[in-house]
């Protein structure tokens, strides 16, 4: 079947329709559970072949293999018989047999599920001799594999139709071509469009879930989840979500959301060189208990503080979790057994912390803003190398009360201490740009049971209070790193997003040629060449992984709207 599956593929990334082409979505039941509709498929097809990181790709050997394969070669020469039986080069072919969009539908459950594809053409000649075609092609291929059954010809409600075993129907509509694989399916979308009112092209759903999208998606999903959120197996999982005390804190407002929407909505996007992924739910913040202010600030508070970025970052992040608001408001987050827990737990702890430091308070005095930072170190912190080098991470953890930045570093002490007497760490004290670091080495000349490849002398664990925040970091060299870096932020506004973080491919490509041995033995042994070429092939990969520039992540819980986006920015 690679013919047909060639075929229907390149119908997908047909060009932009001209504006009197109608919806493709008419011919789909408002009945349907998703979609997955390419808006600008000729914008689709320019934008993906464009990316620079796309056109750079054929020289890295692996990709170079899989072009240089039969799947790849037979599929440029089913392109060439196409262009030639159809009598125009693919560009202008996309344009006549899809150029007005291209639908996916369906809907969602287990098993073999119902599901509708309507491509729009622009060109009703052309999509005729495209039909007749793909009949053709099918045909060949089952003849090929041995098969005696042929694709059955017909009418339907006045247009020509195929069918081929119990899961392939299709049919031509003028400029339009219909695949299903049920025959009721197909039924019901040649009369759908006399009946438009029935049609998702009308369902206010489907335009409220397109209007939340930025403007001009390439493609987009649809999904009523209001069809699913009736199902009871869906009302059992968001009911026990409540009961969950990781999904309480680590995705409450996302479950929140989802429990006030009606549906889901995302759309790919071109963004300035790069490409935005965009998800929509219409429940905010606004439908949101009380306790869920763990998960968004009050209003007119940041949701998240200023990104970290030291020299040599490979990631870094941002977010609001507020454990000062989940442990006042243990009572309204969480089951009467799970507060049970907690007050357990709070009075077990509070009798390690030195002082008279209670677990609870010091949640209170704990800041809701939390940034994580994953960053090449320049240097090794021992002499020792360690079986696998690590790279380094840091912690910054905002302060609402004197008292975390008080209490924290003490029991890190006290911590330390112990570590101390048991491991045999030497606690360390400098200064930087102004701030005391405290950090604990391990010994060097001292076996560790349970480390026999030296994996801890990657870490040098530290920690500094640089203003109103508290650093903790894997070395020190990575906490000298972050003190000037806190310090440069305090003052530049936080964002609206509650989470927000970012890859750097900078980062990953220094990652890579730092430590390029697996990487070379691979291209040896896969290739075959010698190693001064596997070290090419390699830098090849280290300059392409370069120019992949930045992806950042956000999610902002507006007061009516959910927001989460990937932004991919190229160098």
């Amino acid at each position: 079947m690679i013919r047909s599956a060639a075929l229907v593929a390149l119908l997908a990334l047909a060009p932009a329709a001209r504006a009197d082409t109608p919806d493709p979505l008419r011919f789909v039941s408002a009945k349907a559970g998703f979609f997955l509709k390419v808006e600008r498929p000729r914008a689709l097809a320019e934008v993906v072949t464009g990316l620079d990181a796309v056109r750079a790709a054929p020289t890295l050997g692996p990709v170079r293999d899989v072009l240089d394969g039969p799947v790849v070669r037979r599929g440029l020469q089913l392109l060439g018989f196409v262009e030639r039986e159809l009598g125009a080069k693919w560009p202008e072919l996309l344009d006549q047999l899809a150029g007005g969009g291209a639908v996916v539908a369906g809907t969602l459950g287990e098993g073999n599920q119902p599901a509708l594809l309507v491509v729009q053409g622009t060109e009703e000649v052309a999509v005729r001799k495209g039909f007749d075609l793909l009949i053709r092609a099918l045909d060949d291929e089952l003849a090929r594999q041995g098969s005696k059954e042929k694709v059955g010809r017909g009418t339907q409600a006045g247009v020509d139709t195929a069918r081929l075993g119990k899961d392939f129907f299709a049919a031509r509509v003028g400029a339009a071509l219909l695949i299903s694989n049920r025959a009721e399916v197909l039924a019901s979308a040649l009369a759908q469009p006399t009946d438009r009112a029935g049609s998702l092209a009308v369902k206010p759903s489907v335009a409220a879930a397109r209007g939340a999208l930025p403007a001009d998606p390439l493609a987009w999903v649809w999904v009523d989840f209001a069809a699913v959120r009736s199902a009871q197996a869906t009302r059992d999982f968001l009911d026990s979500t409540r009961n969950d005390f990781l999904f309480q804190m680590v995705l409450g407002g996302t479950m929140a959301s989802l429990r006030q929407s009606d549906f889901v909505a995302a759309g790919l996007h071109r963004e300035g060189r790069g490409l935005r992924f965009a998800v929509r739910l219409p429940g905010g913040r606004g439908g949101f208990p009380d306790g869920y202010a763990l998960h968004t600030p009050a209003a007119g508070g940041p949701g998240s503080l200023p990104l970290l970025e030291p020299p040599g970052v490979v990631y870094s992040q941002s977010f609001y979790l507020d454990f000062g608001h989940a442990w006042a408001k243990r009572g309204d987050l969480f089951t009467a057994e799970m507060v049970g827990q907690l007050d357990k737990a709070n009075a077990d702890l509070s009798k390690l912390l030195p002082g008279s430091a209670k677990f609870g308070e010091l949640l209170e005095a704990w800041g809701p803003h939390h940034r994580l930072v994953v960053v090449n170190r320049p240097t090794q912190p021992y002499k020792t190398t360690p079986g696998q080098a690590l790279p380094g991470f840091g912690y910054v953890a905002s302060a609402r009360d004197p008292r975390f930045l008080t209490g924290v570093p003490a029991t890190i002490r006290a911590a330390g201490l112990v570590a101390s007497l048991q491991l045999g760490l030497k606690m360390t004290e400098t200064t930087h740009d102004g701030v005391k670091i405290v950090g604990w080495r391990f010994p060097e000349n001292k076996a560790l049971d349970g480390d026999p490849d030296g994996l801890r002398f990657n870490f040098e664990p530290c920690f500094a209070v640089v203003g109103d925040s508290l650093v903790v970091a894997s070395t020190v060299d990575v906490c000298k790193a972050l003190i000037p870096e806190v310090k440069r932020t305090a003052t530049l506004p936080g964002g609206a997003a509650v989470w927000r973080g970012k890859g750097y491919a900078a980062g990953a490509a220094d990652a890579l040629a730092a430590v390029p041995e697996p990487f070379i033995t691979d291209a040896v042994l896969r290739n075959g060449v010698g190693l001064a070429d596997a070290r090419k092939q390699v830098d090849a990969l280290t300059a392409w992984v370069r120019g992949l520039g930045t992806a950042r992540a956000e999610l902002d819980i507006g007061r009516d709207v959910y927001r989460a986006d990937v932004i991919w920015e190229p160098k």
